[in-house]
């Protein structure tokens, strides 16, 4: 049996409805006004949702990339099949040209139904190749004479899209005779399919952090963006509540309806991001965001995240507005409009902070580090909590910065009044800024000590040559004569080559041996008097992992195994400075000169060439980079300092700084919008300055300090809280907490720069503003 106030109950989900759109009507029924107010919401709240939309088809975007990728990829690890009318021999030949990386694979086909790469409808001919469409324009076009005897193929065709990871990617499937291809070369692999899913491999803490912290850096000021926006025109919408009070609805009533009123504004910005992202869909792929390469198809928003943001945005309009109403909506009318603001409490600003600080310590102290999956999910939260705090305390530090600004000139005084009595939107869209300059600050200080790590760790090793090359298949015996070959080049200088065997079987274990001349043997050791038909074994701290004279070791090489004994003259030397950036220093090593092995009959293995190009030019570069393919096709040239790694540095740096750059544009959009709604709200009164003799230079300073004092005060907590967020996060991964001054200057001073444009365009506004017809009310 239900009671007498069940009715009512059953009915007040209806009277809300009611209520929400009683709000809407009286958001659109202000006159032009209140479409201006509508209008500047949606354009603010689209351009961060437009934004929010791009990042919601990172997920989408990568697993296309993944897949393409997987397509033309191919089984390394399971046996190889044997020689078939269905196999094909593939040969690993990427090559960089320019400071980009050109994707390229020889193909031998052993019979008449080898498979077909993703992409490729049929084979071309022996001599021929099928290029990309973007490397087919790019050997079509003059300058590019070394590119083209480098790939000295015939273009028979164009791979299709399904076969590249994107339209800009350069890519290239060459065709050679019978028995251009060695198949126990390391670097060819006999297939019998392709789109074999390759190994995980792990994910290097470092660049999951950035990627971790630059999506929090690059999203998170976006949120607090659209929080501010959704306040615009909050003044008068206070006075409309104030007046239904007075008329008698209650707090939960008014606040439905100004629900009502904000969600207009929210779903017109839902509506224009949508419109907005859009046309910015087809602008990813010309403009290669972070260098990565995309096809316009690829670029759709996660269904799920794609919700969470149109879902947020809704839920975000209905917790601002109660939130900011709840005050609003019991004061009398007028007196929220002229009352002094109440002192904003501390604690609970400082505790957000806190609680940031307090879960990224436990990674910064503690023996594990940034190493388990539960650690990057802490992260991410300690980071946007500290972040989050420090926007929360820019409002409370203004505050008390502005009560205590008692002298100045009249434009200084007319700002420090106007800010004192209602400074809340120029702190609320600051607070965005101070998140985005504090999370880039840390972020630079991030970027800096991976890439002095990078530095340290490179490829080549510090003190040595800062070219080098991978020559697979190469015969131990042909090493003095790849050696000349390569030093015959008139632009090399000091080349070492040696051939390696990284898993050679002694009696104490697996170790690497390295077959070279003299010269080049000195940069693992300090091998003093040499002459050809010496050995060394390098000394380690394990005496027992090193191998005896006489010791027979056992060396696997391309698809064959060579024994050879170690001989009596075999000398023990000690590792060299040279040899500090090696990974494998700590390892005990064979060092052989090509007359210590000349009659064990070693099989071919990889090369490495190193060597300084003088002068190191663009062109010279590239000249040698073609005259080490001409050696060998599948020979690969590479640059001092780890280019894969660094290459993926400078991808996600670009990739982020473009993200957050995107951030700054929007959040300086909707300062220039709340500064233009604040002019407005104020015209009456500049127009009674105006009439009273205040000059326009004054009201221009005015206005210019009304944004400078917050951003002052903004940019202080966010320089301070970037460089602890920089100094916990270096800590977490163990690298150096340096910081470059300059740079953490030029960021302060950027943000600095957008905001004072922004002052500056609204500037026309406000004169506008100052003229006697505003003098009227209605």
């Amino acid at each position: 049996m239900s009671g007498p106030g069940a009715p009512e109950r059953r009915a007040a989900p209806l009277r809300w409805c009611r209520e929400v759109a009683l709000g809407a009507g009286m958001s659109v029924s202000g006159g032009r006004v209140a479409w201006v107010r509508i209008a500047l919401m949606a354009t603010a709240v689209g351009a961060a949702v437009a934004l929010l939309l791009g990042a919601a088809s990172a997920p989408t975007l990568m697993d296309a990339r993944t897949q393409r990728d997987e397509a033309r990829s191919y089984d390394l690890v399971q046996p190889e099949p044997r020689p078939s009318a269905h196999t094909l021999l593939i040969g690993y030949a990427d090559t960089d040209y320019r400071d980009r990386r050109v994707f390229g694979r020889v193909l031998v086909p052993e019979g008449p139904r080898a498979p077909l790469p993703p992409g490729v409808d049929e084979l071309p001919a022996p001599g021929e190749m099928l290029v990309s469409p973007a490397l087919e324009r790019l050997l079509g076009e003059p300058g590019h004479r070394l590119l083209r005897e480098r790939l000295d193929y015939r273009v028979a065709g164009t791979i299709g899209d399904e076969g590249l990871l994107g339209p800009h990617e350069l890519a290239f499937y060459a065709v050679e005779q019978d028995g251009a291809l060695d198949p126990r070369m390391t670097s060819v692999t006999r297939i019998d399919d392709f789109g074999k899913q390759r190994a995980e491999s792990g994910t290097d803490p470092a660049a999951l952090l950035l990627v971790l912290v630059g999506a929090v850096v690059a999203l998170l000021p976006l949120g607090v963006f659209v929080a501010a926006a959704l306040r615009f025109g909050a003044d008068q919408r206070d006075r409309r509540l104030a007046a239904l009070r007075l008329l008698g609805a209650d707090r939960w009533t008014a606040g439905r309806i100004a629900c009502g009123e904000t969600l207009v504004g929210a779903l017109a910005g839902l509506a224009a991001g949508v419109g907005l992202f859009l046309p910015l869909r087809e602008a990813v792929p010309p403009l290669r965001p972070g260098g990565i390469d995309v096809f316009t198809a690829d670029v759709v928003p996660h269904p799920v995240l794609a919700g969470i943001v149109s879902v947020g945005v809704v839920a975000l309009a209905v917790g601002v507005t109660v939130v900011s109403t709840a005050r609003a909506a019991a004061d009398p009318l007028g007196v929220t409009r002229r009352a002094s603001r109440p002192r904003r409490r501390l604690w609970w600003r400082a505790a957000v902070a806190a609680a940031g600080a307090a879960l990224l310590l436990p990674m910064v102290t503690g023996p594990g580090g940034f190493e388990s999956e539960s650690a990057s999910l802490l992260a991410v939260a300690g980071v946007a909590l500290l972040l989050l705090g420090a926007g929360a305390l820019t409002p409370w530090l203004f505050q008390v910065a502005v009560s205590r600004a008692r002298r100045g000139g009249a434009a200084w005084l007319l700002a420090v009044r106007r800010l004192r009595a209602d400074g809340a939107a120029e702190t609320r869209v600051v607070s965005g800024v101070v998140v985005a300059v504090a999370g880039v600050i840390a972020l630079q200080s991030l970027f800096t000590g991976v890439a002095e790590r990078s530095a340290e760790l490179n490829l080549l090793g510090q003190g040595t040559p800062q070219f080098g090359a991978r020559i697979p298949g190469t015969d131990p015996a042909e090493v003095e004569a790849t050696d000349e070959r390569l030093r015959s080049l008139p632009q090399t200088r000091d080349v070492r080559t040696v051939v390696e065997y990284p898993r050679v079987q002694a009696p104490s274990g697996t170790l690497p041996m390295r077959v070279g001349g003299c010269d080049a043997l000195r940069r693992y050791a300090d091998i003093g008097a040499c002459s050809d038909g010496d050995a060394f074994v390098v000394e380690t701290s394990a005496p027992d992992a090193r191998p005896a004279r006489g010791d027979r070791l056992r060396i696997p090489g391309a698809g064959e195994t060579a024994s050879w004994t170690l001989p009596a003259s075999t000398r023990p030397v000690p590792l060299s400075d040279a040899a500090e950036g090696d990974p494998q220093r700590s390892a005990a090593s064979v060092l052989a000169t090509p007359g210590a092995i000349a009659a064990a009959g070693l099989p071919g293995s990889p090369a490495k060439a190193f060597f300084d190009i003088a002068p190191a030019t663009p062109r010279a570069v590239e000249e040698v980079r073609t005259a080490v393919r001409e050696i060998n096709p599948l020979a690969d040239t590479v640059t001092n300092g780890a280019p894969g790694a660094q290459r993926v540095l400078d991808a996600l740096r670009a990739l982020l700084t473009a993200a957050v750059t995107a951030s700054l544009a929007v959040i300086g959009l909707g300062l220039l919008i709340s500064t233009v709604e604040q002019l407005r709200e104020s015209r009456q009164a500049l127009a009674v300055l105006a009439a009273t003799g205040v000059r326009r230079r004054t009201l221009a300073l005015s206005v210019l300090y009304q944004s400078a004092i917050p951003l002052a005060v903004g940019l202080s907590v966010a320089a301070a809280t970037g460089t602890l967020l920089g100094r916990l996060l270096m800590r977490m991964l163990g690298l150096h907490a340096d910081f470059d001054a300059s740079a953490i200057a030029a960021t302060v001073g950027a943000a600095a720069a957008v905001v004072l444009a922004v002052t500056v365009l609204s500037l026309p506004a406000l004169v506008r503003l100052m003229r006697p017809d505003n003098l009227r009310e209605e």
